[in-house]
């Protein structure tokens, strides 16, 4: 397999006019792509810190990851969302010589040099004295957003990267020369999963914005002009999606293969994706961003429906080995493992370990494998404990969800200090229009008695049209709870 760069190389001598990434009225064809990240990592080449890249959709961010290779730095993806005091915060880990800045408007905040897409395209490109990325170098850090404290900078490794990009063709049923769909921030990994085996397969990346997310229609009329091929999203995008209009194969017919990582891929969304897309292939992958994207991964067949509920996360990757800990917590092994935490060695000490010349990440999240596939079982931290019951909050909604009422459901552990009062119930119904939710609220309860012991059911229930999505595309816990407490 050749590498990104040699990649982008061919395509932008043999492929040159070939879209590689299209975004609302602007696109980039391979030969503007190769062009202008030389350009930018002539700007770029002296710095040996890391390029951070400021935006949010604009296909130079992608200019800029491409020129950072190139230039041997790596980069720093920072999304317009985040708020001045943590982009503060990364700037001051990481340290940069250069910002390049693709949204037109400079942040007076930060006493960093910012590049503008206009001093790219300006400039004269020499690049004999810049060496390109080595394997061993790391290619980019990610700013894990985290629900408290500060952010912690994951870093991967040009190898790691390259071991992914492996799989992810590997598991390509569509062929080459197709068109992705990225929904997720350039700050969040997910992206990762479009990004590069699109362009590693000579495609078009069409990326979907924030605007587009929280206006429906203009989703939908990107859709329909796109002929999307691949799709890549968290379960919760699909979730919204799967309310357009005419979201099936017959609309769609070029829409062959999805990907979906970043949460739990639920059974009822699983078969619902599969009897509106009947020829697709369906992909559902874990990872944690500490193992560059995804280490596992399962087709959605009627037969693995059948078979399971919850659905499995699938077989190990190549180069890569899991192993449980006493207390079943997953730890991950081999190529696809960070190099660790930017600059905080005691959040990398506490769970990054070496053991016999061989770095073990312990994920925080609770596993098990079983008839041939692992399954994941939530996260320790999200275990919870009432009057001295430990229980799991992703397993009241998994159960939650298994109900015909039921589309989607968030639990949310109300607090008296430190302690948990009771649980809160959130939940998108199938039907909603005409509900009496004094009725609805009885008869969910007298539905869960049947599987859940006593204080495992919510005292309270509240129904909402949708559940509230972070900018990554993730079900937003946070903004539930804020909600509640209004």
């Amino acid at each position: 397999m050749r590498d990104i760069l040699e990649q982008l190389s061919y395509m932008s001598e043999y492929h040159t006019d070939n879209v590689a990434i299209s975004y609302r009225e602007t696109s980039l064809t391979y030969g503007e792509l190769d062009f202008y990240s030389n350009q930018l990592a002539t700007l770029i080449g002296h710095s040996k810190q890391p390029l951070v890249l400021y935006g949010h959709m604009s296909p130079f961010m992608i200019v800029g990851m491409i020129a950072s290779m190139k230039a041997g730095n790596g980069y720093v993806p920072i999304d317009i969302s985040l708020p001045i005091e943590r982009i503060e915060h990364i700037i001051e880990k990481v340290e940069p010589v250069f910002i390049f800045n693709t949204t037109g408007k400079i942040l007076n905040e930060l006493h960093i040099e910012q590049i503008t897409i206009e001093d790219c395209v300006q400039t004269e490109i020499r690049l004999e004295d810049i060496e390109p990325i080595k394997r061993e170098q790391t290619v980019y850090t990610i700013f894990t957003s985290g629900s408290t404290g500060l952010p912690k900078g994951v870093q991967i490794s040009y190898e790691s990267l390259l071991d992914f990009i492996q799989w992810m063709t590997d598991l390509n049923k569509v062929g080459n020369h197709k068109k992705w769909l990225n929904q997720a921030p350039f700050s969040f990994d997910l992206s990762v999963m479009s990004i590069y085996p699109c362009l590693m397969t000579g495609g078009t990346l069409e990326l979907v914005d924030k605007q587009m997310i929280e206006k429906p229609r203009e989703l939908y009329d990107l859709l329909n002009h796109s002929e999307v091929e691949s799709w890549v999203s968290t379960p919760s995008f699909l979730e919204m999606c799967l309310l357009l209009p005419d979201f099936n194969q017959d609309k769609y017919p070029k829409l062959k293969q999805f990907f979906f990582c970043g949460e739990i891929f639920s059974h009822k969304t699983a078969q619902k994706l599969l009897d509106l897309y009947r020829d697709a292939t369906i992909y559902n992958t874990y990872g944690p961003t500490e193992a560059t994207v995804a280490i596992t991964g399962v087709q959605i067949t009627q037969d693995i429906l059948d078979q399971f509920n919850p659905l499995p996360v699938g077989t190990v990757r190549p180069n890569t080995e899991i192993e449980l800990t006493d207390r079943g917590e997953l730890v991950i092994i081999g190529k696809s493992v960070s190099q660790g935490y930017l600059k905080d060695k005691e959040k990398h000490n506490k769970v990054f370990k070496n053991i016999n010349g061989k770095v073990h990440y312990h994920t925080g999240d609770k596993a098990t494998f079983r008839d041939g596939y692992w399954f994941i079982q939530g996260r320790l931290d999200f275990q919870i404990k009432i009057n001295g019951y430990r229980m799991e909050l992703e397993e009241i909604e998994m159960i939650l969800e298994q109900l015909p009422e039921v589309k989607q459901a968030m639990i949310t552990p109300i607090k008296n200090g430190e302690k948990v009062q009771y649980l809160y119930a959130t939940l998108v119904l199938t039907e909603m229009s005409t509900i009496n939710e004094a009725e609805m609220s009885k008869q969910v309860k007298a539905a869960l008695k049947l599987q859940l012991p006593e204080y495992m059911i919510p005292r309270k229930f509240r129904f909402v049209d949708q559940l509230p999505l972070t900018v990554n595309g993730k079900l937003d816990r946070k903004k539930v709870l804020e909600e509640i407490q209004s």
